[in-house]
């Protein structure tokens, strides 16, 4: 599998994680995943494609709910394959959900420390990548391309901008 381009906001006085992305990106397309909250706090997690991002093209945006990623959309099937592989990657190395058999330890770290946690959160060890120089926590992997999640927060359902970050 590919490593994949990453970022995440987290709110340590709010509502908690934000923001999740992954994505991959091929000859004139980005696709991947992201996580957050809506407007009402509920969770929304969704599977995306950025059709001729790289190109001199009109992007289109075109997303699905994570539960219809092999239903009819126009990503190819190869590349949906390896969007349930990266997400389940990133989702193991970086998140984990409240009731997932290991929260205990991790919520109590971030009771100790004081910090936000919701139903989906970052695992407690992942924070100390971020920068805290906001009041939106953020991690940027090497390489992730800003433009990509400035498009995206132009059109997905998540209550997060990346403005101010």
């Amino acid at each position: 599998m590919r490593t994949p381009n990453v970022f995440f906001a987290y709110a340590p006085r709010g509502i908690g994680l934000r923001c999740a992305l992954a994505y991959l990106g091929a000859e004139r397309d980005a696709y991947g995943w992201f996580l957050g909250p809506r407007g009402d706090a509920t969770s929304v997690s969704g599977f995306f494609l950025l059709e001729d991002f790289y190109s001199h093209r009109e992007t289109r945006y075109e997303a699905v709910d994570e539960t219809h990623l092999h239903s009819p959309w126009s990503l190819a099937e190869d590349r949906r394959h390896e969007l349930a592989r990266m997400q389940e990657t990133v989702s193991r190395e970086w998140l984990f959900y409240r009731d997932d058999p290991r929260a205990t330890a991790e919520l109590e770290a971030y009771a100790e420390a004081e910090l936000a946690a919701g139903e989906v959160n970052l695992r407690f060890e992942q924070l100390a990548k971020f920068s805290t120089l906001q009041p939106n926590w953020t991690f940027y992997s090497p390489g992730f391309e800003r433009a990509v999640l400035h498009f995206l927060a132009k059109h997905w359902p998540l209550d997060y901008s990346p403005e101010g970050d």
